[in-house]
């Protein structure tokens, strides 16, 4: 079978079930202990920790129960958001391993995805491990377990985790029939009396973009309500098609006598600015200008004071957030006696970000994989911190928006409607 001959040809780790993870967890009394299920730690995929039973299942299931974990299947002992250590765990409700043992029984496939920030050293690393494998025996039922580690394809609420695990099972997946459960569901405080608000919506978007069956905690294991939720201030699938590409529309996007000119772009990172840049200007035979191949602003306005000495027309695609940056240019145009405008990319925070990890993360019908990094949050408030939206009265001729348009294929549109962070 596929599966036991990647087992034979990836590296393996923990072969050996140490004698903390043989220890009982006090949750249980001694006629309660469950049998050494051990878990086999896969190396198949650098970014995402990989733990299987080593007591295997015979042959495929093709229906999945999937949990995360922290806040879902567990919780701390100590009452701490995070754990002290390894042994910082209980279930999250004592109907928990129960349940599971009757959905094995059922014919599930039990399988854990979790998002983890903070394991970035091996001692970490292996202090979870044991955390995981006492939990993974205390179920006494085969699991699948993954924990992604990155900020990469893997990570819910991308899809990779789960695509891993339908490409390793022997029997396709029915998804009608599997199901996700859930603690960041995007609700909001006060869902339930004294509840905080959820961390994020995550869990939920992982279950929508896999068109899975969804459950909190307190909905699947408790038998409550569904509570209310937010998917928060940007649904990807609610942007709307029929943007005007810019306005107001009463004049060109490009002078029709071609006169010579510099235009100023301002826009958070990743709200499009370099992709119409290109597209819709620099194909007119305008100079790009960019900071982030140049390095730096002055050589960006020394490049700038080049073109326009040559008789050219400039486009500054950079962020230009303050007044005082976008007064460099607007100083240069005036000096050689250019006309000079601003295009304004009007796309918010919410969907510069997703743009961010839609183009990070998904190589392009045609196209060859690209390795993107995701821009921190901090790129985005650095920009907030100091945007003054942009006025004629700073001696632009005009401030053009420029609306975010999905450029692409129907694949890729329906990539870019799924939820990226």
């Amino acid at each position: 079978m596929k599966r036991k001959l990647r087992d034979q040809q990836q590296g393996e780790e923990g072969e050996a079930v140490s004698e903390t993870n043989k220890r009982i967890h006090p949750f249980f009394t001694p006629g309660e202990e469950k049998k050494d299920m051990g878990l086999r730690w896969l190396q198949q995929v650098p970014s995402v920790l990989i733990g299987r039973s080593k007591q295997a299942e015979s042959g495929g299931r093709s229906k999945v129960a999937a949990f995360d974990l922290d806040s879902t299947l567990i919780k701390t002992r100590s009452g701490r958001v995070y754990p002290r250590d390894s042994g910082d765990w209980q279930w999250w409700d004592t109907s928990v391993p129960t349940t599971i043992r009757r959905l094995y029984d059922e014919g599930y496939k039990i399988v854990i995805f979790s998002n983890q920030n903070g394991l970035n050293s091996n001692q970490k690393i292996k202090s979870f491990k044991t955390k995981v494998e006492n939990i993974s025996n205390q179920l006494g039922v085969s699991i699948v377990f993954l924990a992604a580690l990155e900020k990469d394809r893997y990570r819910k609420p991308m899809t990779g985790m789960w695509e891993w695990i339908e490409n390793e099972e022997e029997v396709k997946i029915d998804r009608e029939k599997s199901f996700f459960v859930g603690d960041a569901a995007g609700r909001e405080a006060g869902w339930k009396p004294k509840e905080k608000k959820d961390h994020s919506a995550v869990d939920r978007k992982f279950a929508a973009n896999l068109q899975l069956p969804f459950h909190t905690p307190e909905e699947f294991f408790l038998k409550e309500d569904k509570a209310d939720f937010t998917w928060g201030s940007f649904e990807p699938t609610k942007y709307p098609d029929s943007l005007p590409l810019f306005s107001p529309s009463s004049t060109p996007l490009i002078p029709l006598d071609q006169s010579q000119e510099v235009i100023v772009c301002v826009g958070y990172p990743a709200s499009g600015k370099s992709s119409f840049c290109k597209k819709h200007v620099v194909s007119k035979g305008y100079v790009y200008v960019n900071q982030d191949t140049l390095k730096t602003r002055d050589k960006c306005i020394k490049a700038c004071q080049q073109a326009l000495s040559e008789g050219k027309s400039v486009i500054v695609d950079n962020t230009n957030p303050e007044a005082s940056t976008r007064a460099n240019y607007i100083r240069l145009a005036k000096q050689a006696n250019v006309g000079v405008r601003c295009f304004y990319f009007t796309a918010d925070e919410n969907l510069a970000r997703h743009n961010s990890y839609f183009r990070a993360l998904h190589t392009r019908s045609g196209e060859e994989e690209q390795k993107r990094e995701v821009l921190s949050i901090m790129a985005y408030n650095s920009f907030k911190s100091k945007f003054q939206q942009p006025k004629e009265s700073e001696g632009f001729k005009e401030v053009k928006h420029i609306n975010f348009v999905f450029e692409g294929t129907d694949q890729d549109k329906k990539a870019w409607q799924k939820w990226w962070h």
